[in-house]
Formats: structure tokens, sequence, C-alpha cells
């Protein structure tokens, strides 16, 4: 179920911020909305279409949306200067640049490009996770 809990998070984030009005309304706040609801939906839909042995090159199609969505994300979260955050988004942008011609081209060239990214993105995102979690746990003060 790869993305579900993305887009379950990004809806608890949009009812929040419009239903119950739980949160600071801020350009952080939607855009973290936002991401976490595209890119839920978006990584659903590759688990499914992996699943059914589906034509990859739909994949390439959506990371032009998707690469847009990384650009912005970026922008909002520098503009805010939450910059691990924004490493993040570049990251993803990086991603999703190299997944248009791995997917579109089917190019095993570009397709190991955009598996130096992915390990380079995951590695980024442990460390959001670990020190978000050890921050907030236990008080630590490590950079995010």
């Amino acid at each position: 179920m790869p993305g579900f809990l993305q887009f379950l998070t990004g809806t608890y984030l949009w009812l929040g911020l419009t239903v119950f009005k739980a949160f600071q309304s801020s350009p952080v706040t939607y855009m973290a909305a936002l991401a976490f609801t595209a890119y839920g939906v978006h990584w659903f839909a590759l688990g499914i279409n992996k699943y059914i042995g589906g034509d990859s090159r739909v994949d390439g199609y959506m990371a032009i949306a998707f690469l847009w969505i990384s650009i912005i994300g970026a922008t909002v979260f520098g503009y805010a200067k939450d910059y691990p955050v924004m490493v993040l988004f570049i990251l993803l942008a990086l991603v999703y640049i190299s997944d248009i011609p791995a997917s579109l081209l089917q190019s095993p060239s570009w397709t190991r490009v955009k598996g130096f990214w992915h390990l380079i993105t995951g590695t980024w995102l442990m460390y959001l996770t670990f020190a978000a979690a050890l921050n907030f746990g236990l008080g630590f003060t490590l950079p995010l």
C-alpha cells in the first residue's frame, strides 16, 4: 500500500485546515497538506501500476506534474527558511527530473540516475525522520 499513509496524513491536514481550523493557516501547512495528499496518491498509483504490470511510460508523464509540485515545495519551504525540508523537495525534483527520461525513453542509464537520486533522497528522509523523532521524543537538538 505505497502512499496510503501519506494520503491519510494529507487528508488529515486538509481537514484540520478547512473544516476544523485546527492548524495555523500558513503557506507551509498548506504546502504540506498538498504534498502529502498528492505524493500519497501518486505513490499509490505507481504501486498499482507496478502490481498490474502496467506501462511504465505513464510514470514519466506523471513525473512532469510531480516535478512542478517538488519545485513549488522547495520554493515554499525555502521562503519559510525551513531548509532541511527545502532540500527534501529539491531532491524529489531531481528524482522526477531523472524519472521523465527514464520512463518515457525506457532508458537504462536514466533509470540508474533515478536510482541514485532515490538512494540520496531516501537517506535524507531517513535522517529527517531520525532527527525529528529524537528531537521531539527525547529533547535532542539535532539539526532539522
